[in-house]
């Protein structure tokens, strides 16, 4: 774990080549927990960002949200987002654990319902909607037929980690996140949590969190191809460790910290 200070919340953020959108989600999870402190001054957060050799300017933005704000960065080498996750579990000591990615914003009540979901609703895991953070029709109408699978009663309709958040206990128990798959790397702890306990996990809907589209919008059929990827890794495990992602958002000047 990170020091001897026990949190009551973590925040994990798996981040590579993330400069056009990691100040936008830090400043977000900030908010966050400025919401929460208002509720509730004595609750303790941690956010850390765990970097995956980045060779644009990720580290230098969050370098300054450490200075700043005490968010905490850790530099890997060649992790992939469920092998980042799984060290942010390791280095921290959160009670509650909330993985949210590099390009999505939460809203800023979000930690806030987490908590209260976790520590007075007894609730081991959970999941928020996503919406789009470019915005278009496309956008929307992807992010909505998804909300939907998300809510059919199937274990593995639980899915998609961009915003999501477990107990540590139900980590232990049923993670950490397949490191040998690059779809669905969040299935054995969100599926296999709403199969054992289904009245213990959570879909959220009043929590929004903004996700880029920009797997879809950054290249040709992108909606299309994306689906059938999922499809693909839905009926066969090849499709969930051929999956590459590495499209990004270009950008030259990274946010200042507020």
């Amino acid at each position: 774990m990170s020091n001897s200070t026990r949190f009551d919340l973590s925040v994990i953020i798996p981040a590579r080549n993330e400069a056009a959108l990691i100040g936008r989600t830090l400043d977000a999870v900030l908010a966050s927990i400025a919401d929460l402190h208002t509720f509730d001054p004595h609750t303790n957060v941690e956010v850390f960002v765990i970097d995956d050799a980045s060779s644009d300017q990720t580290r230098e933005i969050v370098y300054r949200y450490t200075e700043h704000h005490g968010v905490r960065l850790l530099v890997c080498k060649h992790s992939k987002a469920a092998s980042a996750r799984n060290i942010g579990v390791r280095v921290t000591s959160g009670r509650v654990l909330v993985f949210v990615d590099a390009d999505t914003l939460m809203a800023p009540h979000t930690l806030r319902a987490i908590k209260q979901h976790c520590d007075v609703q007894g609730h081991q895991a959970g999941i928020t909607r996503l919406v789009s953070l470019e915005g278009g029709l496309r956008a929307w109408a992807w992010w909505t037929f998804w909300e939907h699978v998300r809510r059919l009663p199937v274990p593995r309709a639980k899915a998609m980690p961009a915003l999501m958040f477990c107990t540590r206990d139900a980590f232990e128990q049923f993670g950490p996140f397949d490191e040998n798959v690059r779809i669905g790397e969040e299935w054995p702890i969100l599926a296999r949590v709403y199969h054992a306990h289904p009245h213990l996990f959570i879909y959220d809907r009043t929590i929004p969190a903004q996700t880029s589209s920009r797997r879809m919008e950054l290249q040709p059929w992108g909606y299309a191809r994306t689906l059938l990827k999922y499809v693909w890794a839905i009926l066969h495990v090849s499709g969930r460790i051929e999956y590459t992602d590495r499209l990004r958002h270009t950008s030259h000047h990274g946010k200042e910290p507020t």
